[in-house]
């Protein structure tokens, strides 16, 4: 890419993050990233973001629902380094830590379920996917999984092929697993079978329940598990009628399937509840946790019924590094701050009023034709007009470049690509989450009154 070129189209100071993204592209490939725009990140603490020119930011992404606490909390911190003094790291595929094994106790207490859990550990929410699709194949000693159109699970093998929002045909380049099926989600805005899910939920549920049956049947019940985000995230914050993951629930039990719960963005209190499956009232038989977990330290964990969980054959759940004692402590601390600061209540308190504050730009502007979310996992549906429903992918980009020129981190993602992402830390002062917003509007307006140059969308790759 032309970076030079970039300074053309705006004013902003970027020439060292434009030096760090000219080195991204020569050492690192492709398909590592769907970089937007030349923000190279020098510091971050709290809600705030400083890139590499010294350009502040008020952070609406969080690195993708990791920072649910906030850059560099301060517990977070001090586990670390408590941590660092006494050791890194030692594997407990031979031996016994106790960080690990704190945490588990720890997982198994705030995840949905009076059942005795057992918790592995992983570094993503990819291999826990992973895991996730081993036991259930090891309990049920069944081959095929579901999945959902326009999932997301992440990209190693397993996860990558319950995925199903990257096409079929990309997929194809690294032959995926095979024996995983997918079948419809039901989304209230644009579905298949033309259902308005928000006027007729019940309609909508029904439909998309009988498919699932029907792919059940049509493999003679030969099915292991379904996975299932209960909010799809970067499909664009689907939100199922609640009825859809009740009756989910019932069909899995009908059926011998093992229901996994993938609540790698839904967790950790994004949703205004520790998970996000708990707006459902649906208990799963395994819950998968990741990004916002570590409080900003890789690790992930799958937290499942114990007679699961001990189903799987010795050692194929081993990593070396499974359960790593600095990630895990951040973990614990993380756990606890969430806690302490009610951060689940504030969630709620802040995503309604930033929904509301939406809905308000809605009635007066044409182009956003859904909002939808629960807590601060929010996605604003950008369109050609309300009436049509047409994703307009480009205006979305734009409001994003628009955003980051006036100080603020706001990326898109959605099936279309068409949808601004709304995922502050849970405990940003209202005051950043004002300014933001503000950020938001004025973007907008700007986007309408042909402001921002339509050759920004070329520098941005996007989901």
């Amino acid at each position: 890419m032309r970076w030079h070129e970039i300074k053309k189209y705006t004013n902003k100071k970027i020439e060292r993050s434009l030096r760090i993204a000219e080195l991204d592209e020569t050492y690192l490939p492709r398909a590592s990233g769907l970089k937007y725009y030349p923000l190279a990140v020098a510091k971050a603490k709290g809600s705030r973001v400083w890139d590499a020119d010294g350009n502040e930011y008020i952070d609406f992404l969080t690195s993708a629902a990791v920072y649910n606490i906030g850059h560099g909390h301060p517990k977070v911190l001090r586990a670390i380094n408590d941590q660092l003094t006494k050791f890194l790291n030692y594997t407990v595929a031979y031996f016994y830590e106790e960080p690990a094994v704190k945490l588990a106790e720890k997982l198994t207490k705030i995840t949905p379920g009076e059942f005795e859990k057992k918790v592995t550990f992983g570094f993503s929410g990819s291999d826990s996917v992973d895991s996730s699709i081993k036991i259930a194949r090891a309990y049920t000693k069944r081959r095929h999984i579901l999945s959902f159109k326009g999932s997301y699970h992440g990209m190693t093998y397993g996860a990558l092929s319950a995925t199903g929002i990257i096409d079929a045909e990309t997929k194809e380049a690294i032959f995926p697993i095979g024996n995983v099926h997918f079948v419809e989600y039901p989304d209230p805005y644009r579905n298949p079978w033309g259902v308005g899910g928000y006027e007729n939920p019940s309609e909508l549920s029904n439909r998309a329940l009988e498919e699932v049956e029907r792919k059940v049947r049509e493999l003679h019940g030969n099915v292991a598990g379904i996975i299932i985000e209960p909010i799809q995230g970067d499909a664009g914050v689907i939100i199922p009628p609640k009825e859809f993951i009740k009756g989910l629930r019932e069909l899995t039990e009908e059926y011998g399937i093992v229901f996994i719960d993938e609540e790698v963005q839904t967790g950790m209190g994004r949703t205004g509840k520790w998970w996000g499956i708990e707006h459902f009232s649906a208990i799963p038989d395994v819950m998968v946790s990741a990004k916002a977990l570590g409080g900003g330290m890789p690790i992930s964990a799958v937290i499942g019924r114990a007679e699961i969980m001990d189903s799987v054959p010795v050692p194929l759940l081993v990593f070396t590094h499974l359960g790593h004692a600095v990630s895990a402590s951040a973990a614990i601390a993380t756990i606890e701050a969430i806690k302490e600061e009610k951060l689940v209540e504030n969630a709620k308190k802040l995503g309604d009023f930033v929904m509301k504050r939406f809905r308000e730009m809605q009635e007066n502007y044409n182009i956003i034709g859904d909002v939808r979310g629960k807590g601060l996992l929010i996605g604003v549906d950008i369109v050609k007009d309300q009436k049509s429903k047409a994703p307009d992918k480009a205006t979305a980009l734009k409001i994003s470049w628009r955003a980051w020129e006036k100080g603020l981190i706001l990326i898109t993602f959605g099936k279309y690509g068409n949808v601004l992402r709304i995922a502050p830390p849970l405990n940003i002062s209202e005051e950043d989450l004002e300014e933001g917003l503000n950020i938001i509007e004025e973007s907008i307006k700007d986007v309408l009154a042909g402001k921002v140059p339509d050759e920004v969308v070329n520098f941005m790759k996007g989901w």
